[in-house]
C-alpha cells in the first residue's frame, strides 16, 4: 500500500468515515527504496474508519522476488488530532500467501511480518517510526531474529489546488550489518532510501503521480566476475495511477 501509490505500508486512514476501497496500478511496486518485483503491479485494498479514530484496512499487490506472487497487508490502528498536530497509531501484518519454504532462502525463512507503527504530523510534515522484532524472516549472525527499525519524514507540500509535492526520507535500521551499501560489498546496520515526486488530483477520487525513488544501497551487477564491484542503486523513476471509492 502506498503514499502516492510508491510503496508498500506507507498508509493512512481513509479519508473517508465509514467503508472505502481503492484501486490502482505503477509502474513498478517500490519498498522503501527496494523494488518488489520487475514490473507493474496492480494494487487495491479496503478501510474502515470509525468516527472516534479507529481503523482497519486490507490492501494487496503483486510481487515478485521470490515469495510467490502476492503480497496482502491488513492493519489496524487509532488516529486523532490535537490542534494542528496529528498522530497515529497501529499495526500492519505483510502476509505472503504463496510463500514456500523451499523457493525463499537456504533455510526456508518465513517472509510474513509484523511492524508496530507511530505517526506524528504537522501541516505538511508527518515523521514516522516503524519497528518489527523479526524483519521478513532475517536472521543475524548469530542466529538470532533481525529486528528492524524504520524513521521517515515526510512531506506533502501543495503546489495548486490540484498538484502537491511530495518528498520522503527514510533509515532503515537493523539489528546486524545486512545491508550492502559500500562497493566492496561490505554491510552495514542501516540504509537510505529518498522519494521525491508529484501528485495530481485529476477529480476527488482519482490521482495520478510521479514519483524519483532511490537508496544508498549497492548491487552486483554481474555475479560471475568475484572482483566486480558493486554499483550504486540507480534510481526508479515511477507513475501511478489510484482510484478511490465510497462502499
Amino acid at each position: 500500500m502506498g503514499a502516492v501509490l510508491v510503496g508498500a505500508a506507507a498508509f493512512s486512514g481513509s479519508a473517508f468515515a465509514g467503508v472505502t476501497g481503492n484501486v490502482g496500478a505503477v509502474s513498478e511496486y517500490m519498498f522503501r527504496g527496494v523494488s518488489q518485483g520487475s514490473g507493474a503491479a496492480i494494487q487495491g485494498g479496503i478501510d474502515y474508519a470509525h468516527d472516534s479514530g479507529v481503523y482497519v484496512g486490507l490492501w494487496g499487490s503483486n510481487v515478485d522476488w521470490g515469495v510467490g506472487g502476492a503480497e496482502t497487508d491488513v492493519y489496524a490502528g487509532y488516529a486523532t488530532k490535537f490542534g494542528d498536530v496529528g498522530l497515529d497509531i497501529g499495526g500492519i501484518y505483510y502476509y505472503y500467501a504463496e510463500y514456500k519454504e523451499d523457493t525463499y532462502g537456504a533455510d526456508g525463512i518465513n517472509p510474513n511480518t509484523f511492524e508496530a507503527y507511530v505517526k506524528v504530523s504537522y501541516g505538511p510534515l508527518a515523521l514516522q517510526y516503524y519497528y518489527s522484532p523479526h524483519y521478513f524472516g532475517g536472521e543475524e549472525a548469530n542466529g538470532d531474529n533481525l529486528s528492524d527499525s524504520y524513521i521517515a519524514l515526510v512531506g506533502a507540500f501543495p503546489i495548486t489546488d490540484s498538484v502537491n509535492l511530495n518528498v520522503s526520507v527514510g533509515d532503515t535500521i537493523s539489528s546486524d550489518d545486512v545491508w550492502v551499501t559500500k562497493s566492496d560489498g561490505s554491510a552495514k546496520k542501516s540504509y537510505v532510501d529518498y522519494s521525491l515526486g508529484v501528485s495530481k488530483t485529476i477529480d476527488e477520487t482519482l490521482t495520478a503521480s510521479f514519483s524519483v525513488i532511490g537508496s544508498t544501497l549497492k548491487f552486483d551487477n554481474d555475479e560471475t566476475d568475484p572482483t566486480n564491484k558493486l554499483e550504486s542503486d540507480k534510481p526508479k523513476f515511477v507513475i501511478g495511477i489510484k482510484k478511490t471509492f465510497a462502499l
